[in-house]
């Protein structure tokens, strides 16, 4: 990684800016259906960028230019596996029912790392995850939780989560790129976390944000998606119901096992 040992992380707490500043790769990295989440889209300015920005880590080159972001929140969890969120949207939910309830939080719960596409392949998504692990022992944490989006799902639809988390690879990590780098990192994964994301809306949106026309209510493969949307032609609508998959990063030496795949 040329100019690699310049780069340094940032939070936006350091620097409010680096939110506004980063904006522009998101939009290149994700969908467009992606931003419009309702649960998230209630909570995400309030309690990512005014009430915990100092869990809001950016990795700046040796420009000082955003590269890619870290992004989570901080609840409370038991440890258990009954007890983890039930996906991304209730994380939001968790953290504004604790930060009301004045619950101290014990754990910090990822809600994505994105990293600018032409600096992909040199290693990032690792130090990302260590930025998550470091900070949480700052704060004495006792785990890092992540409803991981696996990044290849996208090309295999089809196939329930349930059996493509058990893919693996000859050397028997995981065949998944993220969940891989999440395994070699020291992460466990536990279950699938269904529903994760709902995305709702109507037939024009849907054709807005994928750039397809349905001609008839069903289930359809749209890109980017991890999983068919449904569409009712009836009804005037289209969902998207995302599952992730759990990752548990445990600061100690306890786990959680064996994993659940139901």
């Amino acid at each position: 990684m040329k100019n690699a040992e310049k780069w340094t992380i940032r939070t936006r707490r350091e620097q409010p800016d680096l939110g506004e500043r980063f904006y522009p790769q998101k939009e290149r990295i994700w969908a467009g259906f992606m931003f419009e989440d309702v649960i998230s889209n209630k909570y995400w300015n309030q309690y990512l960028n005014v009430i915990y920005p100092e869990f809001q880590q950016y990795l700046l080159n040796e420009t000082s230019e955003p590269i890619a972001v870290a992004q989570a929140l901080p609840l409370a969890w038991d440890g258990t596996m009954s007890g983890l969120p039930i996906g991304w949207n209730d994380c939001f939910m968790r953290t504004a029912a604790d930060y009301e309830a004045g619950r101290q939080p014990n754990t910090l719960a990822a809600l994505e790392i994105a990293i600018q596409p032409e600096y992909h392949g040199q290693g990032i998504s690792y130090r990302m995850i260590e930025a998550l692990r470091n900070k949480a022992r700052e704060k004495d944490f006792q785990a890092v939780i992540v409803a991981v989006r696996p990044s290849w799902k996208m090309r295999y639809p089809l196939t329930p989560m349930e059996r493509y988390v058990r893919w693996r690879q000859e050397d028997g990590a995981p065949f998944d790129p993220w969940l891989r780098a999440h395994w070699r990192s020291g992460g466990e994964i536990l279950k699938i976390a269904h529903p994760s994301m709902v995305i709702e809306g109507s037939i024009a949106q849907w054709e807005e944000w994928t750039g397809l026309k349905f001609p008839e209510s069903g289930d359809y493969v749209v890109p980017d998606a991890l999983v068919p949307i449904q569409i009712d032609l009836e009804m005037n609508g289209g969902r998207y119901i995302e599952p992730n998959v759990w990752v548990h990063h445990p600061l100690t030496t306890e786990r959680l096992a064996p994993p659940q795949f139901t």
